[in-house]
């Protein structure tokens, strides 16, 4: 954990333990969030809820087609969630203490950001959850992109299990461009949770594996985002293997 020393965060403290205030702001915002937007006008359905471990350290891992994911999947469990928000929107000291105070941290995007991932290993080694979208910004089309490598690494180096979440009908609440949310239902689908290496002996793992395993993170999350896409009424269409940009990822995460 680290005190950020940029004027924006008025002397933040990211990675470090919930305090009382944080838990019982937090406590409030998920209680009138769930009550309202997440009731009534998204309809959010959750599938598979009970797949998310009950303590311990877990990673989160959501697909991302719009603005208004994190707070969706943030009202679909019952867990404390800390979450990776990109570094632009911490940028002021009042922005910066709502966003902590949701569980928020900074992380630089495109960049090998040392600090973000030992705020986020500090999180894990306390036994909390981890939010951390594995593709980054917010894509768009029906297939999912390929993952950056913080989800696995991440989860090699401290024993965590990954769960992979599908989040359906997103696209159509709040699009890409699109300011207010729209009434639409969304549904949103948690897969089995999966182990990098040996949760019994976390550290480092060949390349080989952390290969494998975002390979086979991004495939699972296709199958939760198909099935979610599907329950919330908004199928995903059939994808070419030579659609433009479906491969491309410029990958900054390094052993």
């Amino acid at each position: 954990m680290s005190v950020s020393t940029d004027p924006r965060h008025g002397g933040a403290e990211f990675g470090g333990p919930i305090t009382p205030g944080q838990r019982r702001f937090k406590a409030v915002a998920k209680f009138l969030v769930g009550r309202g937007i997440l009731s009534w006008f998204v309809r959010l359905e959750v599938i598979n809820h009970d797949l998310i471990p009950v303590d311990g350290p877990v990673i989160l891992a959501p697909t991302h087609r719009s603005n208004i994911d994190t707070p969706l999947i943030g009202g679909s469990h019952k867990r404390d969630g800390r979450f990776m928000a990109k570094e632009s929107i911490f940028k002021s000291p009042f922005w910066t203490k709502f966003l902590t105070g949701l569980g928020g941290f900074p992380v630089k995007r495109g960049a090998l950001d040392r600090e973000s991932l030992n705020n986020a290993r500090a999180i894990l080694d306390r036994g909390e959850m981890l939010v951390l979208f594995p593709e980054g910004a917010r894509q768009e089309g029906p297939r999912i992109k390929p993952v950056f490598e913080g989800a696995v690494w991440l989860a090699a180096r401290a024993g965590a299990p990954i769960v992979p979440a599908g989040i359906g009908g997103s696209h159509r609440v709040m699009p890409i461009g699109v300011k207010l949310p729209r009434p639409q239902k969304v549904v949103v689908v948690f897969g089995e949770p999966f182990y990098v290496g040996d949760p019994n002996k976390p550290g480092r793992v060949p390349r080989s594996e952390v290969d494998a395993a975002a390979l086979e993170l991004r495939e699972r999350l296709q199958v939760v985002f198909d099935d979610a896409q599907a329950r919330a009424g908004t199928p995903n269409r059939p994808w070419s293997p030579d659609e433009p940009g479906i491969d491309d990822r410029n990958e900054p995460w390094a052993d």
